[in-house]
């Protein structure tokens, strides 16, 4: 499933057991250098910069910006009603989708025996250093351990096999919508690599290769619009190498992310086709229902896919569009997406005055969730305009309304955008009369022009080129690099030695941590530019003679 493949062994965040009385993580001090700190930090909340220190820039952001809050068993978080109903979003959306497909949710145990889980070598080979297990029962040792799921392929499929006898049961699509436990790592970070995570896990069988296929295709594009039309971030579409590939899966597509403060590239989820593999394994067969040359009709093992989308998606979100000022959350996914303050209230305003401003402000709040607006007032006593704003603007809400005696007296509102650094390109002015269609079409606006910033950054990210010499020097210029590749699984694990050996070497790289890890695959892309001439383009591996077979990204990868 999402995030198989890859282990995190260098991460940018991290918690910490000895945590201070709220539990957030401790800034790891870096020598020689001095922490850029935000003007106006005091009330901003966020006291680092993005450029200065991810780590603890984010770390700051999901928490303060009421994401999550920590919890005392190291690498499990609570997601905030806020970034829940992110999550919230994308279920609704991808769920209809799916149904379109005639796919049902189902729910199987968490636990799954060790018999299941190691009946396929491969697979469990895949995931053995992440798996959790139960050895206790009170205070009773268990006869045999079970295991908490990684992933449910052993989980489901002996279902499978008791539930499918003929072809005609087929094909049988599940969903779950579930918690999964991986139990590797020693650095969590909140919503990119936690031990306990959200997704949705698919898994179908079908009678037939292309139809199998066909799936895979289509849920993967579903994957690209949660991201890209839902979450604003840009994702490039591709197959994993063979090195890279889900555990005992024919073989697997993915859309990868790029983070550019980092300049890494990040798994954001996957769709596999499973083959014969499992239904091989665990005996899933049906009678052939076209027998050729009316021979007797044989049993046929099924074909199997699996794909799974993760609240990683929200860190991605979170990683691409947040700023010094905190979280920037695309409309369409955002619990909030207009606050409505009204503004020029003082000590000198009657009680006549101040009730009917707000009955005004009361009133345009509800002219736009009459259109389906998601919108909240902020009437609070006790706290300035000016820290309201930076209140909400931590927060990330797409939009925010200002109404005053004197924009009652024109009949307008003020707007400022969270998505524009600038604060006097953000704001904008529109009609009382006019919020029903024009607030809506303004927050479309914001939706697409976040989109567009972070797609042009990644594009600008993704280098190509056929010379080793400029490989390291571009990587470490933090992009990720397309690049002619024989998919040779030796010469990819090479190019990954190579690259980690020559930036130790250079010591140039502008990332910290990146010196301790090379360039990986991320994927062979779809979209295939020209210049690979079959027969004649060279490897970029300098020490390969082989010739390549395709462009493939490489990169620094989370």
């Amino acid at each position: 499933m999402a995030d198989a493949a890859g282990k995190l062994k260098d991460l940018s965040v991290t918690d910490n057991k000895k945590s201070k009385k709220d539990g957030a993580p401790k800034a790891a001090k870096k020598p020689q250098q001095q922490k850029k700190k935000i003007e106006g930090a005091a009330l901003i909340g966020i006291d680092v910069a993005k450029e200065d220190d991810l780590g603890e820039w984010y770390s700051q952001v999901v928490t303060k910006g009421q994401m999550i809050s920590y919890y005392d068993v190291s690498g499990c978080y609570i997601l905030e009603p806020a970034s829940y109903a992110i999550w919230e979003a994308i279920k609704l959306w991808f769920d209809s989708q799916i149904k379109t497909l005639k796919v049902r949710n189902a729910y199987f145990p968490i636990f799954i025996s060790a018999d299941n889980l190691e009946r396929e070598k491969e697979h469990v080979e895949g995931f053995a250093a992440e798996v959790a297990w139960v050895t206790k029962g009170g205070k009773s040792d268990l006869e045999k351990p079970v295991a908490v799921r990684p992933t449910s392929e052993t989980a489901m499929y002996p279902y499978f096999a008791r539930k499918i006898q003929s072809h005609r049961d087929l094909p049988l699509k599940l969903n779950q919508w579930n918690n999964v436990v991986r139990w590797e790592f020693k650095n969590p970070t909140p919503f990119i690599r936690s031990r306990e995570f959200l997704w949705q896990e698919g898994h179908t069988a079908h009678l037939t290769k292309e139809e199998a296929g066909a799936e895979v295709m289509q849920i993967l594009d579903w994957y690209a619009d949660v991201y890209q039309e839902l979450l604003a971030v840009p994702v490039v579409k591709g197959t994993k190498t063979e090195n890279e590939k889900f555990p005992g899966a024919d073989y697997t597509t993915t859309i990868e992310g790029f983070i550019p403060a980092t300049g890494r590239g990040i798994q954001a989820a996957t769709s596999h086709c499973l083959g014969q593999h499992f239904s091989k394994m665990f005996n899933i067969t049906v009678e052939d229902p076209a027998p050729k040359d009316g021979k007797k009709a044989e049993h046929i093992n099924v074909w199997q896919n699996s794909w799974g989308l993760t609240t990683r998606s929200i860190g991605v979100m979170i990683m691409t569009h947040g700023d010094n000022r905190g979280l920037v959350i695309p409309p369409r996914v955002a619990e909030i997406q207009v606050i409505v303050i009204p503004v020029g209230v003082t000590a000198k305003t009657t009680p006549e005055a101040r009730d009917d401003l707000y009955g005004k402000v009361k009133a345009i709040a509800e002219d736009l969730e009459s259109v389906g607006v998601r919108v909240e007032t902020d009437y609070r006593e006790g706290y300035s305009p000016g820290w309201k704003f930076n209140d909400w603007e931590l927060k990330g809400v797409p939009l925010r309304i200002e109404f005053g005696p004197k924009d009652a007296e024109k009949g307008v509102v003020t707007t400022s955008r969270r998505d524009i650094d600038d604060k006097n390109d953000a704001r904008g002015e529109s009609k009382v009369s006019d919020v029903k269609e024009e607030i809506p079409k303004l927050l479309e606006k914001i939706q697409s022009d976040m989109f567009d910033r972070a797609d042009k950054a990644y594009r600008a990210h993704r280098k190509q080129l056929t010379d080793w010499e400029q490989f390291v020097p571009e990587l470490n210029a933090k992009n990720v690099l397309l690049v002619p590749h024989c998919e040779g699984e030796k010469c990819e694990d090479e190019i990954k030695d190579l690259s980690k050996k020559t930036a130790i070497g250079d010591g140039a790289a502008e990332d910290a941590k990146a010196p301790s890890m090379g360039a990986k695959s991320l994927c062979i892309p779809f979209e295939q530019p020209e210049g690979i001439k079959q027969g004649e383009t060279k490897c970029i591996n300098p020490n390969c003679s082989s010739l390549a077979k395709s462009w493939v990204l490489f990169g620094r990868s989370y």
